[in-house]
Formats: structure tokens, sequence, C-alpha cells
């Protein structure tokens, strides 16, 4: 019997002088988060309302690439890009290829969002190509 009382003596004062993990647990995931206040901008936007265009800013523009276009598509690509009114016209690029045959990427400056969506349905209509958003070529 007085085994069992000092074990649980023991079993007692272990429970109330150990720390509690949960609680430093509780600052070391505060520690995680994001803290706004420590967020610290890099550069200043120059695009959008309030902005100034800098000469980055005028030399960078999005576009939307569409291709490789096989030769013999070049023509049917330019006839239905033509029939989407752009607001600028395509700018066409060889494709360095190692297949021998020239084919070309379309790039399309900064479309809205229903331009984007027209160019993906071109796309479904020539095999082989694909549509990735990047920087304009110079």
């Amino acid at each position: 019997m007085a085994v069992l009382v000092i074990a649980n003596l023991l079993v007692f004062a272990y429970y109330f002088f150990t720390p509690d993990p949960r609680g430093s647990s509780g600052t070391r995931l505060e520690e995680l988060e994001i803290n706004p206040s420590r967020i610290r901008v890099k550069g200043v936007a120059t695009r959008g309302p309030g902005g100034t265009a800098g000469k980055r800013a005028a030399a960078y523009r999005a576009c939307l690439e569409w291709g490789p276009i096989a030769p013999g598509d070049v023509a049917r690509a330019e006839a239905a890009l033509a029939k989407l009114a752009l607001s600028q016209p395509p700018i066409q690029r060889p494709v360095a290829e190692g297949t021998g045959a020239k084919r070309v990427s379309y790039f399309v400056a900064e479309p809205d969002n229903d331009k984007a969506a027209r160019i993906a349905e071109l796309q479904r209509n020539f095999p082989g190509t694909e549509i990735k958003a990047g920087p304009c070529p110079s």
C-alpha cells in the first residue's frame, strides 16, 4: 500500500512540476504565422491606377504566347487572329526547334479576358500548340 501512495505522489509531482509543452508551442506558432508588420515592399508597382510608368514598366509588357504553329497553318492562324480585332497586332517570332521545319509563335500583347478566352478556343483547332503567359519580345 505504501508503494502505491509513493507512486501516486511521484506521478503527481511529475505532472505538477513539469512545464507544459503546449504553452511554449503557442508562442512558436505565433512566430511562424505571417506578421503583416514584418512584410517589407521591395519595389513599387508601376502599373495600375495611381502608378507611375517608369523606364522598366515601359519596357515590360505582358504577352500571351501561342505556338508553335506549323508552317502550313500560319495563314490559317493569322486569319483567325485577324478576326479577333486585337487592339495591337500580334507579333510573330520563329521558334527554335530541332525538327528542321520553321515554326512560329504569336505574341498577343496584354489581351483582356475575353480575347484570351477566344485565343484559347483557337488553340484547340491547332493541335500541338500551347498558350503561355510571359513578357513580350522586344
